[in-house]
């Protein structure tokens, strides 16, 4: 199946919340989920958009430009909001937005998975399970790209994957040194 576009994803999220969708740590994370989720059933990606680290956790790269050309085209509006003390965003869909023809349905299955999981916890609930769960976000730094398909491996497999990995790595560095030294032996024989 061709690639989704990351926009067609922000939007079916918040067709899934009932057509506005509050908070934008919690978009973030139902985006990162929805990749994962399709990933998890499907060969290959649910879209292109890269994923970033974030200090809140995986976060949508460049979100800006992609959530204005939302607006821009009259797919979505967004509203300051409060949360409490706190400003936040609510993102609403235009009746635009509502004619826009179904994704496949793939695509809307990892999509619906995604949303049910994340709107009935806190953006902050959302913000300390990936970062205690997202093996990407925990070996970058800010603003580092994700290779977020590594979360979806089990730990041991992971583990044993890395320990394959340092061995190898360790017989490279090996064959390399010998075959300096061999070669230094025969310049100093000549």
């Amino acid at each position: 199946m061709a690639r989704t576009n990351a926009q067609r994803v922000i939007l079916e999220l918040i067709r899934h919340a009932g057509q506005t969708w509050d908070g934008k740590t919690k978009l973030f994370k139902a985006f990162y989920f929805a990749h994962l989720y399709y990933a998890s059933k499907e060969p290959g990606l649910l879209t292109d958009w890269p994923i970033v680290r974030t200090p809140q956790g995986p976060g949508i790269d460049k979100s800006q430009p992609l959530l204005q050309g939302l607006v821009k085209n009259g797919y979505l509006t967004i509203e300051s909001i409060q949360e409490g003390p706190y400003p936040e965003y609510r993102y609403c869909l235009s009746e635009k937005a509502a004619a826009e023809p179904p994704l496949a349905e793939d695509a809307r299955a990892a999509i619906k998975a995604a949303a049910d999981f994340v709107l009935p916890k806190t953006a902050s609930e959302l913000s300390q399970l990936t970062q205690e769960r997202s093996r990407s976000w925990l070996q970058a730094k800010d603003g580092d790209l994700l290779d977020i398909y590594i979360d979806l491996i089990p730990e041991d497999d992971y583990e044993k994957g890395q320990a394959e990995l340092a061995a190898l790595d360790q017989q490279i560095t090996s064959a390399i040194l010998d075959q300096q030294l061999a070669g230094a032996s025969e310049g100093k024989g000549s």
